[in-house]
């Protein structure tokens, strides 16, 4: 059978052992025909992965998977899907209903008993099971004369289907079967754990993919240059200092940046820091010192940081237009006025430092298993994807999008973290901001439960998450497109983050770019003074201070399922975007009325 989709809708909606619903009927995908390889960094997947499996493992989940990735000893396979060849379905469940007289059957290419033919219409019900079990219910017949007929039901409750005998009208079942899984394991604490369980086949709960997104350019080199060890400090250094060049390629890099690039290059590191030492001499280094109070943080507080730096550099690495650029020799007198004087007071009046847009965001969607039962750990179990005997296959989706790339003023969101009692110490200027944030907050993982995580990075997090939504919610109304077709791309240490096009909504290609060219000042304008009270208030408020009506979006296109938000966070008495105006070097002053 052939059928057309878009590649994003095949890759969430025709996963293998997924159902879907194709022209009337209902299907189960095989798998991908002939998918093809996706140029990746497998370091940057790999390292994403870990951190998936790290969360699975700490609710419960088999830690010998995540040691196999992290020794490499299991390959990754990361593909899309073949345009041509597409993807591979089957009928399922081949479990039938005759439209005339509701009589059950398993062979649709025979007349019905009643006489109908081609009336036959498929259930929509499945069974599964945590571990992964996919399976068609069962359905019994009369014992005299195995027939069996499903009577009109008033709810979607599989549990309330009556099953009686067309003959003689006998009850044979209630519901669609109730037996164990062949499995005999459990995976969490509900009742009958160890059961089937029927549901309606496009039910959240019957198949719940699960999935990340990483920066990942296409031109191999260029990731080079940013991945390796020498790049990746001067990624940190470029970070720290604001992004203030339009890359790091053109920055120095450090000593021990340098000395790790020359190691993994097969040097000895005595030999490493012997030209290390010799590169410092002739000032082809940049100093330590670049890393400011960051230096003296735990390795692993540095390489995380280090980690979004590279983010940024790999997400602005093809193309980066910032505010200045739009000036040029042939801009009109208003243009110029609204490019230098309207978008920067409008920046920093929205807790910015600055706002970039880059028409070539390269961004992978990655999916890397599925669940049955629910999507959060300790509940179910994760199945993985296999290729072969030892290797793991990714479903991925590499696009290039057109994206914003929001920073938000390093120095008020210092002040406001010290407003909030963590004891950050005081700080000179940006940088010095940006490293003391970094050094001190531990940013909580999708995994991670809000209650339990350390209180500056669940503040530092949620405040970013609460902007970026906020941010989502607004530019959509200006830019004219579906809140689905837009992204987000989170960077808590670095005081960013990305606001991207997915291809899976309605989005108008341009649509980013013309706000950024036309309309940046008003889009900044909604993001502080829109409406940020929200409809379903006091409720909403006393239950986390965020909801569909104000700060949600689609779960897909959330990063962290709609958790670590709230409103709070940005308007109130002590909100971010309160009602308070900041001068260009980032200082907050209050807005005097009429103003």
């Amino acid at each position: 059978m052939k059928d057309e989709r878009s590649v994003s809708q095949v890759l969430y909606g025709f996963l293998p052992q997924q159902t879907g619903d194709l022209k009337g009927g209902v299907y189960r995908t095989v798998d991908w025909r002939d998918p093809r390889s996706i140029d990746v960094d497998e370091d940057l997947v790999r390292g994403k992965l870990l951190e998936e499996l790290r969360g699975w493992e700490a609710a419960g989940a088999n830690p010998a998977i995540a040691r196999e990735i992290e020794r490499k000893t299991v390959d990754l396979d990361v593909v899309e899907v073949n345009r041509q060849r597409g993807v591979q379905v089957e009928r399922f469940p081949q479990v039938w209903i005759c439209a005339a007289c509701r009589r059950v059957g398993n062979d649709r290419t025979k007349p019905c008993a009643c006489g109908a033919k081609q009336a036959w219409r498929q259930l929509h019900f499945v069974g599964y099971h945590e571990c992964g079990q996919l399976e068609e219910p069962y359905i019994k017949r009369c014992k005299e004369h195995f027939q069996a007929r499903m009577l009109p039901q008033q709810s979607m409750d599989a549990t309330k289907i009556i099953f009686d005998c067309p003959i003689c009208a006998k009850k044979v079942q209630t519901g669609l079967g109730w037996r164990k899984c062949p499995c005999g394991k459990t995976y969490s604490q509900r009742p009958n754990a160890e059961f089937i369980v029927y549901q309606v086949h496009r039910a959240a709960s019957v198949y719940a993919p699960q999935s990340f997104t990483i920066v990942n350019p296409a031109d191999r080199d260029g990731r080079r240059t940013y991945t390796e060890p020498s790049g990746r400090r001067s990624a940190l250094t470029w970070a720290l200092s604001g992004f203030h060049d339009d890359s790091p390629a053109s920055r120095r890099p450090t000593g021990s940046g340098f000395v790790e690039s020359l190691i993994a290059q097969g040097f000895t590191r005595e030999l490493a820091e012997q030209l290390a030492r010799a590169a410092a001499a002739g000032g082809g280094l940049a100093s330590e010192d670049d890393l400011g109070s960051l230096a003296d943080a735990p390795s692993s507080v540095i390489e995380a940081v280090e980690r979004e730096s590279v983010e940024v550099a790999l997400g602005l690495m093809e193309s980066r237009t910032r505010i200045h650029h739009l000036v040029t020799d042939h801009t009109p007198t208003t243009a110029r006025d609204r490019y230098e004087i309207g978008y920067p007071r409008a920046v920093s009046r929205a807790g910015l430092s600055a706002v970039d847009l880059t028409d070539r965001f390269p961004v992978l969607k990655a999916v890397y298993g599925f669940t049955r039962g629910g999507d959060e750990p300790g509940t179910t179990r994760l199945s993985l994807y296999w290729t072969g005997t030892r290797g793991r296959r990714i479903y991925a989706n590499l696009q290039q999008a057109e994206a914003l790339f929001f920073q938000l003023d390093p120095l008020s969101v210092h002040q406001w973290l010290t407003d909030r009692g963590h004891p950050l110490q005081p700080v000179a200027d940006r940088k010095a901001a940006r490293c003391e944030i970094a050094a001190n907050a531990l940013v909580p993982s999708r995994f991670d439960d809000e209650g339990a995580s350390q209180k500056l990075g669940r503040d530092l997090l949620t405040l970013t998450h609460s902007y970026a939504h906020r941010a989502i919610r607004q530019l959509s109304v200006l830019a004219g497109v579906d809140r689905e077709g837009l992204g987000e791309y989170l960077l808590p240490l670095s005081c960013g983050f990305f606001v991207y096009a997915a291809t899976r909504g309605d989005f108008v290609l341009g649509g980013l770019q013309a706000v950024f060219e036309h309309d940046l000042d008003l889009a900044l304008a909604a993001i502080v003074s829109a409406e940020s009270r929200c409809a379903m208030d006091p409720a909403c408020e006393r239950n986390g201070g965020a909801c569909p009506a104000c700060l949600h979006i689609g779960e897909p296109a959330c990063t962290y399922f709609n958790h670590f938000l709230d409103r709070k966070t940005l308007f109130g008495q002590t909100g971010y975007l309160a009602v308070k105006s900041r001068t260009p070097t980032g200082h907050i002053r209050d807005v005097r009325p009429g103003e």
